[in-house]
């Protein structure tokens, strides 16, 4: 355990709940290179045969006990597991179903029996609200809203009554199930409305209440249907959260506008926050590399912990360190053959926010302890370095630091980099183009970080820890600087050769590396008609202007379909076949 700096009492009191996703053990019989969804634990590959076979619930049990023992070593005093769908017997189930249901609640037992050894709170996620075949013949009809809430909260009040040991669930309602999710239970949204929120959370809660017990209500959401603003809209955050003043509710928000992005700033929401809260954090970087090699998030994450320190409202922080996105890139964090650089980042976010040490001082005290036969200097300077390459190439620095806005979502700082995905087309050439101002100069400065990756391959040559994440991160590195010619500069012929020649060496090399949809196809739309129709679109503000009021969020419901018709073979496949697909931005 490394040591650190206490905060004040003051501080100490307000800041109780450390939370740490525990999904890793529930990965680990299925660790074998293939594509996965690490949203959500795969629960629903557990069964054979309508049960959990002996040795299977062994291995999780185990990793269970590894986990925890090692996230409860660094601070963390809470877990979340998934879900509650997983828990719930309703009466009205089938024989197969329910003897499913029991199969889970037998594993969930020795799962929250192992949590509570190590001194850890237990909480349980829940998305509003699961549904199966028999839930969804039971809701059917004029009242169907009414019934699901009153089918959620029976489901609320069974698993506290049947597991006293929980301490509360974490719910969010802005994200479902995708059109990837093959499972016994599917989540929908179900929450339009800021008015209709306010009335699930409020019965929600009378249940927490009664049997003393907390409700996390996390504000993420992709920006669907009237409620889709949740996330930094004062106006719909005082509609959905009226009349509650209960200590069981504490709101979670992602430390930003949007989702675990860099160059974001601190969400307004946390500052001006009046209800108890807790801010997400992540360390396993869905959107820079999965953990395979540094992408350290402590500059960033001490940044918002200064400006969060007069933050009364503040609880504490939950940090996901093995939850989020699709990919094929699977170490499983504080388990046999984990990512350190995943480790490095869930210690630095504990110890940011449980005391007065730096980012810097952190990754030091880290590289000491987890390799003290190496140099320490050195290994500082390869993260330091990742770091820095990470904001020069893997974004785009003058488009990233540009507020826009959509809709009712912020623009993502980092749109051609999707997961595990590397998307290169002119159609987000053109976005490049027409919001990065200079792109001469960018191209100048990409050619000092080229030199800036040989630095880094020398130092990965001497740093004396595991060789192979590190040099695929130096290779994609190396690649996207190709990749960014085609967005920065002249996209022919020629440079399409390069592209090509480039991917072919990259893909020999690191078969199991990133992936990289391109499509040189020729879009026909010049930079000032884009300009003109950016414009329009996007928004620099968060605030709606009077045109996003009355036309662009309203009629953009119904225009998706015909843009996806019209320019269907312009969207990538990626966007449509994973998670709940572009139209979702559209609702």
């Amino acid at each position: 355990m490394l040591n650190h700096t206490e905060r004040s009492p003051e501080n100490a009191a307000q800041r109780d709940l450390y939370i740490i996703d525990g999904v890793a053990p529930f990965f680990a019989p299925f660790i074998d290179g293939s594509r996965q969804n690490w949203s959500k634990a795969p629960l629903s590959r557990l069964p054979e045969h309508g049960t959990i076979s002996v040795g299977r619930m062994k291995q999780i049990c185990d990793e269970v006990d590894c986990y925890c023992q090692a996230v409860a070593a660094i601070g963390y005093n809470a877990i979340t597991f998934d879900d509650l769908a997983h828990l719930t017997l309703f009466d009205f189930y089938p024989y197969l179903l329910s003897r499913m249901v029991h199969a889970y609640q037998k594993l969930f037992r020795k799962v929250f029996a192992i949590a509570q050894k190590y001194g850890l709170k237990i909480f349980i996620t829940t998305d509003l609200m699961f549904l199966n075949e028999h839930i969804t013949t039971r809701v059917a009809g004029r009242k169907r809203d009414q019934r699901l809430r009153a089918l959620f909260v029976e489901a609320l009040e069974r698993l506290f009554d049947l597991f006293p040991e929980v301490n509360g669930i974490v719910t969010r309602i802005g994200e479902a199930d995708g059109h990837d999710v093959d499972a016994m239970f599917i989540s929908e949204l179900q929450i339009r409305t800021p008015r209709q929120c306010n009335q699930w959370l409020k019965e929600a809660l009378k249940s927490c209440e009664n049997r003393n017990k907390l409700l996390i209500f996390r504000t993420w959401g992709l920006g669907a249907y009237r409620i889709g603003d949740l996330i930094w809209n004062e106006k719909t955050e005082q509609a959905a959260f009226s009349g509650i003043n209960s200590p069981a509710f504490i709101v979670s928000r992602k430390f930003g506008g949007a989702d675990f992005f860099r160059f974001l700033p601190l969400n307004e929401r946390i500052l001006n926050s009046s209800q108890a809260q807790i801010i997400e954090l992540q360390a396993r970087r869905e959107y820079e590399g999965f953990g395979v090699f540094p992408a350290y998030v402590g500059r960033q994450y001490e940044q918002f912990r200064d400006s969060l320190k007069s933050c009364s409202s503040l609880r504490g922080i939950c940090v996901w360190c093995n939850t989020g996105g699709w990919s094929h890139f699977d170490r499983l964090s504080f388990l046999p053959g984990s990512s350190p650089w995943n480790e490095l980042n869930t210690v630095a976010a504990y110890r940011l926010f449980s005391s007065e040490q730096t980012a810097e001082q952190i990754l030091t005290s880290f590289c000491q302890q987890r390799w003290p036969e190496n140099e320490t200097a050195r290994l500082t300077e390869m993260v330091s370095l990742f770091d820095q390459l990470i904001d020069e190439l893997w974004y785009f620095r003058p488009f990233a630091e540009k507020s826009l806005w959509f809709r009712r979502l912020r623009v993502p700082p980092l749109l051609w980099i999707f997961w595990d995905t590397i998307i290169v087309n002119r159609a987000l050439r053109l976005v490049v183009r027409t919001y990065v101002d200079e792109p001469e100069a960018v191209k100048s400065r990409d050619r000092q970080q080229r030199e800036q990756i040989r630095s880094l391959r020398k130092l990965i040559r001497d740093c004396g820890v595991e060789q192979e994440g590190l040099i695929l991160g130096a290779d994609t590195l190396r690649m996207l600087y190709t990749l960014r010619r085609f967005y920065l500069g002249k996209g022919g012929v020629r440079r399409e050769k390069k592209i090509a020649s480039r991917l072919n060496k990259y893909r020999k090399k690191h078969p199991q590396g990133f992936l990289v949809e391109c499509d040189f196809s020729p879009f026909h739309v010049r930079w000032v008609t884009a300009g003109i129709l950016f414009g329009l679109l996007l928004r620099s503000q968060a605030r709606y202007r009077w045109f996003d009021r009355l036309i662009l969020v309203p009629l953009t419901g119904w225009m998706y379909p015909l843009l996806k018709r019209w320019q269907r073979h312009r969207i990538p496949d990626l966007a449509e076949r994973q998670a709940l697909g572009l139209e979702l931005f559209f609702r």
